[in-house]
């Protein structure tokens, strides 16, 4: 098995022991002789006939429903989440689609159907909230007035800015009706516990799927300042900037941010991230042979600069060690879209890599690649590069410099070879990023 195959093989294994069914089965724990929920260690109390829902959003929804499903059995009465693909399998759950990146009128009906199911539940429900990566585009109601379609325009204007997932997510709350913990007040007198898999950077809570379920401040002035950092706001819908400006005098006049406010009965909990993720990719690297280095935090900013990084820390693995040497890295990169091409940030990733690997006299595969399963609006989750990747290119009339210029990175692999490509996975823990050196 050469390097490239080799990475792959640690991508796929990783993802198998990550996989939200897995996730879920580790965290829940439940008695129905005795009535008691354990999650994560902390022990509930349901009562005799207490009924449990289940609701939820993101890419990993489906698989953590079923699971939730398989733990508890019959003991579920109901209950709704809304994914990016249909689920024609057999559960309690009803599954709603809606759109991924960006949102549409599939994501406006599914949320009204959340929303009415939300109404309808006793007030000694316990809920389970299922909430992973995609949230944000997946439920999605807009504030005020605004339309379906001028969100969906200011997320695309957002995702290819180059503005971290913080800065996204803080303006998408100002446009929301359900974001940022709005969807609280539909909760109040139930039990609420959320169940989530992080696909940000820091694991904040708050900004997990713009943190629906999660009590906070909303800043129509953080979201101004981001929007004009960016040159976005003379860009965004008329309608938007209208209702921002309205916001933004609220909140000069009352001298404080829209806040949400929590219920009493209230637990949230991180069952799955992309450091857990990284920490599983290290255990198989160097079950594979590899001396593993792993970073502990998270890679972010431009893929330009990550780009940099990784050229100076494989250059110090070759000067340095004469072992095989696995280093794991995880987090998003940002990429600032200024071509007409197609691709995503792992696949950018790796083509810029694969161009500053170009000619290396030593043995390496780089491979980027996401836990979606999915790069930007491609099959494909990512590519794995060597330093021969651009001279097989070239020897094929195939230029890196052209599709890197427009960014076109996915047709870049897929006429040079390259791709990863696993299908969606059903889970969303941020990138993985492996290099092995030989």
């Amino acid at each position: 098995m050469d390097l490239t195959e080799q990475a792959q093989q640690i991508f796929t294994d990783t993802l198998s022991h990550v996989n939200p069914a897995h996730l879920i089965k580790e965290t829940l724990t439940w008695s129905p002789d005795t009535g008691n929920l354990s999650v994560k260690g902390q022990t509930f109390k349901l009562k005799e006939k207490q009924p449990v829902y289940l609701i939820g959003s993101g890419k990993a929804c489906v698989s953590m429903a079923l699971a939730v499903e398989q733990v508890m059995g019959n003991r579920i009465s109901d209950g709704i989440v809304i994914a990016p693909d249909p689920y024609k399998g057999s559960s309690i759950t009803q599954v709603f689609k809606g759109s991924h990146p960006l949102p549409d009128k599939e994501s406006l009906s599914s949320s009204y159907e959340m929303l009415t199911f939300l109404k309808k539940l006793p007030d000694d429900a316990f809920v389970f909230n299922l909430v992973s990566g995609g949230t944000s585009s997946l439920f999605c109601l807009p504030a005020d007035d605004l339309e379906i379609e001028e969100l969906r325009e200011i997320y695309a204007l957002l995702i290819e800015s180059g503005a971290t997932i913080h800065e996204i997510n803080t303006v998408r709350k100002v446009f929301s009706a359900v974001k940022g913990g709005q969807l609280l007040s539909y909760l109040e007198g139930k039990q609420l516990v959320d169940l989530m898999i992080s696909d940000i950077t820091d694991d904040d809570i708050e900004m997990i799927g713009s943190g629906p379920s999660v009590a906070q401040s909303i800043s129509a002035s953080d979201a101004f300042k981001i929007l004009k950092q960016y040159h976005l706001y003379n860009r965004i819908p008329h309608a938007a900037r209208r209702f921002l400006a309205l916001e933004m005098n609220r909140e000069s006049r009352n001298d404080q941010y829209r806040t949400t406010r929590d219920i009493d009965h209230h637990d949230s909990f991180i069952i799955g991230s992309a450091l857990m993720m990284a920490q599983k990719a290290e255990e198989f690297a160097s079950k594979a042979g590899f001396k593993t280095n792993l970073r502990d935090k998270p890679v972010t900013g431009p893929v330009e600069q990550v780009k940099s990084d990784w050229l100076d820390i494989i250059n110090n693995t070759i000067n340095t060690s004469d072992e095989p040497s696995a280093i794991i890295w995880f987090g998003e990169p940002t990429v600032n879209v200024t071509g007409g091409g197609l691709g995503g940030r792992n696949q950018e990733l790796a083509l810029q890599m694969a161009m500053a690997l170009d000619g290396m006299d030593k043995k390496v595969a780089f491979l980027s690649a996401g836990s979606d399963g999915i790069d930007g609006p491609t099959d494909a989750a990512g590519a794995v590069v060597t330093p021969d990747t651009c001279a097989d290119a070239r020897r094929k009339k195939i230029s890196p410099e052209d599709y890197l210029a427009n960014n076109d990175s996915y047709n870049f692999f897929k006429l040079a070879g390259g791709h990863v490509i696993t299908g969606p996975t059903g889970n969303n823990l941020m990138d993985l990023h492996i290099t092995l050196v030989q």
